[in-house]
């Protein structure tokens, strides 16, 4: 009985020690890839929602308590603490300003893209090369960086927005 185990051990081993050797796969950078990854560092998605989270409640009070011109001249930001029907969650006193739907679309904008850069790690850099911290207006830089994020997760606005939503609804 034993000399058929050690037979169906034996065997299948010296048939595979008798096989060619597997070349490795190529491994190839792409340059651009590998100059992102130094800048911006793989990160796990789910620390950075938690994060976000926090990060943009903080952010909602801060507008809450903005003093006003901070952001645009003229304008006046509160905070909604939630969702409206049309989908926006802060509101722009612009008095007699025409754009006041563009203004509030830019700030909700700028106010997700600060906290996304807030939680992700951001080595070579400061926030301050990021981001104005006043106004929250990216840097020529700060935009490069959203755009190497949203080429990691090209659904990055979807999730964005659902991080907003959960942050809002948990009030």
């Amino acid at each position: 009985m034993r000399t058929y185990i050690l037979f169906f051990v034996l065997i299948p081993g010296l048939l595979l020690s008798f096989a060619p050797p597997v070349q490795a796969a190529k491994k190839v950078k792409a340059s651009s890839k590998s100059s992102d990854y130094r800048e911006i560092p793989a990160f796990n998605w789910n620390l950075v929602s938690s994060g976000f989270v926090e990060v943009f409640r903080n952010r909602n009070r801060e507008i809450e308590s903005a003093e006003p011109n901070r952001f645009f001249p003229g304008t006046v930001a509160f905070a909604l603490g939630r969702i409206d029907n049309s989908g926006h969650y802060l509101m722009l006193n612009c008095g007699s300003s025409s754009n006041c739907g563009a203004q509030r679309d830019m700030l909700e904008e700028r106010m997700v893209c600060v906290c996304l850069l807030d939680v992700v790690r951001t080595p070579r850099v400061s926030k301050a090369q990021l981001y104005n911290a006043r106004t929250w207006e990216l840097t020529s830089l700060g935009g490069e960086y959203i755009e190497k994020i949203r080429k990691r997760y090209p659904d990055l606005f979807t999730r964005l927005g659902r991080l907003t939503a959960a942050a809002l609804s948990s009030r």
